[in-house]
């Protein structure tokens, strides 16, 4: 096997990340030079993910309106089993739909249904795409069986939030009234997420200085859209601590949370951590977790590190940082890491 020369990937890594924060056809056309030199380079290839820069080529050439261009990539990443969530032919449709061509995306969507019927994402993105035409009987008519999976599954990828607010927008559309479904929440735990192992010793902690080096894993307790949004009524004494504040004392708001994390998650990273998470933290779950551990009466910020450490150990409500750069950012976004707390954060 061929040796990559180490800093001609480097040099290249670095094009593509200043590429990628500039114009779209700077962009684009670094990333076709990348594409050519992994062509010529199987082992190039393998080190900087082929098939992701394709990925990212489709999504740039269908922001710059190159409908077929952007089709061909995605056409491509099925062909050479590319895995996403969902399945890579959604891609197609995903494109379709966004440039007035819902009649080519219908069949599409509909076949990757039978073909993958659990697949969350699928009702996700297709509920997505048809609000955002107008179409919200169509979005309609996929958000509401997303939304009954997700409760009746545990909501492993936690996407309830964001399909209760398509779906409440969709409905408002139509004029309808909310419904029993919108407040309905997960009738069982959730599965662990797909590979995950959750090996102890484990370590919990809230503290935004990196322990020291360990092979533990470590759990770094967060709180989700949904809870941030009542964390002065749920989590008081959270909300009173300056790491959720800023210069003013004002409290942040949950995208600056979330980039602070990542801050922290990187310090850590960079501190020779490795089996780094981050622990959803849902007052109800919480509280009956301190009840059970009888813990009633203990300092609340060891708590929640301590209930982050249990969720690590169960698998649940948890998951691995980073992702892939092409996987949904950890923050529950729905974004892509690359897209959202992926890049340098403001500081």
């Amino acid at each position: 096997m061929a040796v990559v020369n180490s800093p001609h990937i480097d040099q290249l890594d670095r094009d593509l990340r200043r590429a990628a924060s500039g114009p779209d056809e700077d962009y684009a056309a670094v990333l076709v030079r990348t594409l050519a030199a992994c062509a010529a380079d199987p082992v190039l290839a393998e080190e900087l993910d082929e098939l992701e820069l394709h990925s990212e080529l489709a999504d740039v050439y269908d922001r710059m309106g190159r409908v077929e261009d952007a089709l061909q990539q995605a056409d491509m990443l099925v062909d050479h089993g590319y895995r996403c969530s969902p399945a890579p032919r959604c891609r197609r449709a995903d494109i379709l739909m966004r440039h007035g061509r819902a009649a080519e995306a219908a069949p599409i969507w509909d076949a990757v249904l039978r073909d993958w019927p659990q697949d969350i994402w699928v009702f996700n993105n297709a509920g997505l795409e048809y609000g955002a035409i107008g179409e919200h009987e169509a979005a309609l008519r996929w958000l509401t069986p997303g939304l009954e999976l997700a409760v009746r599954t545990g909501d492993p990828e936690r996407l309830i939030p964001q399909l209760r607010r398509l779906r409440a927008e969709t409905r408002a559309a139509l004029g309808l009234e909310p419904d029993e479904l919108q407040a309905a929440e997960p009738t069982g735990p959730p599965q662990p997420p797909a590979g995950f192992r959750a090996l102890p010793p484990l370590l919990a902690t809230e503290s935004p200085t990196p322990p020291q080096a360990t092979d533990a894993a470590i759990a770094y307790a967060w709180l989700p859209a949904e809870e941030f949004a009542l964390i002065k009524q749920r989590w008081p004494e959270l909300a009173a601590e300056d790491s959720v504040r800023d210069d003013r004392g004002a409290l942040v708001d949950h995208r600056e949370y979330c980039w602070r994390l990542e801050r922290t998650l990187r310090e850590a990273a960079d501190a020779g951590l490795r089996r780094l998470h981050v622990a959803s933290l849902r007052r109800e779950a919480f509280d009956a977790w301190v009840a059970e551990v009888q813990r009633d009466g203990a300092d609340e910020a060891a708590l929640r590190a301590g209930f982050a450490t249990e969720l690590t150990r169960r698998g649940v409500d948890v998951v691995a940082w980073p992702p892939g750069r092409n996987q949904r950012c950890w923050c529950g976004s729905s974004l892509k890491y690359k897209r959202c707390c992926g890049p340098a954060v403001p500081s």
